[in-house]
Order: structure tokens, then sequence, then C-alpha cells
């Protein structure tokens, strides 16, 4: 059997693809929407509708990484990705929002590996999570209302730590 040149390339954006539907399927129903609608919302880089800041608390669960079916990645991370505080703090001040298809098309040659989820406080009491890809400088961020994810808004730091 010859293999394709092409499947290591396609097994990433395959798991991304994975990643991304397990998060929306994860933030419940969205709002309905005509196709033209979901085309735009997909295509265009929406922020977080509030201030990324000023933290009050930040709830690491794990600073391990995990492939599309929630195993440990086998490869280690990049030092530069290690999730503590500080490079949550950092994330938040420095991210710039990216649409879904920038992800899914420029940065998902990486982002194989996804972090496990950061719970993090804001001081006026809004909460939110978030998931880092390993490779890419992605996250993915939800607000949580009564402990519940909401919609998913895409942030790339491409300045954090390389």
């Amino acid at each position: 059997m010859v293999l394709s040149p092409y499947r290591g390339a396609l097994l990433h954006r395959f798991v991304l693809c994975s990643a991304l539907y397990a998060a929306a399927v994860h933030a419940g129903p969205a709002p309905d929407l005509t196709p033209a609608q979901a085309d735009q919302r997909r295509t265009e880089a929406r922020p977080y509708p509030h201030a990324l800041g000023p933290v009050q608390g930040i709830r690491i669960r794990s600073t391990r990484y995990f492939d599309a079916d929630n195993r440990p990645c086998a490869a280690p991370r990049p030092k530069s990705r290690t999730i503590t505080a500080r490079h949550v703090r950092t994330f938040l001040r420095k991210a710039v929002p990216v649409s879904q298809i920038d992800v899914m098309n420029y940065y998902g040659a990486f982002g194989e590996c996804m972090s496990d989820w950061v719970d993090v406080s804001f001081a006026d009491g809004r909460r939110v999570r978030m998931t880092f890809a390993a490779d890419s400088g992605v996250a993915y961020l939800a607000p949580l209302v009564d402990g519940k994810e909401g919609e998913v808004y895409f942030y790339v730091c491409e300045d954090c730590g390389r």
C-alpha cells in the first residue's frame, strides 16, 4: 500500500476540525441563523463582547495537552506553551480575535493537541473557559453562564512566548 504524502496534513486538519466541532457541540445550540448569516459568522473575526481584563482569578485544571481522542499527547509541548497564570494573563493582554475559517485554514496545520480547560474570572464577575492549542498560539474562549459554556470565540497570540 502506498501512503499519500498528504496524509499527515489531512490528519492535522481532521483533528482540528474535530476539536472545533466538539467545541461547537459543547457550547450548546447556536442561535437560529440563515445559511448566509452562519457563513458570515464563520468568516469574520468576532471579539469577545467584553474587555478581557482585569483578571481576578485563574484556575488551571491541568497543564497537560490532549489529542482528539482525549489521550495525552505523545510529543512534548514546547516550553513556551506551558500553561501558567502568567501565560494566561499575557495571552489575554496580547491576543487578537481571528475567524473560525482562519483557525481552520491558516492555523490548522498545527493545533493537533489541545490543553485542558482553564477557567478565568474577571474583576466584574464574568467567567470564561479557555483551551489552548499546543503549537499554534490559538486559544478558544467560551463565556460561562450558570456553569455552562456559551458561544466560542477564537483568539491568536503570535507574540506569546515563541
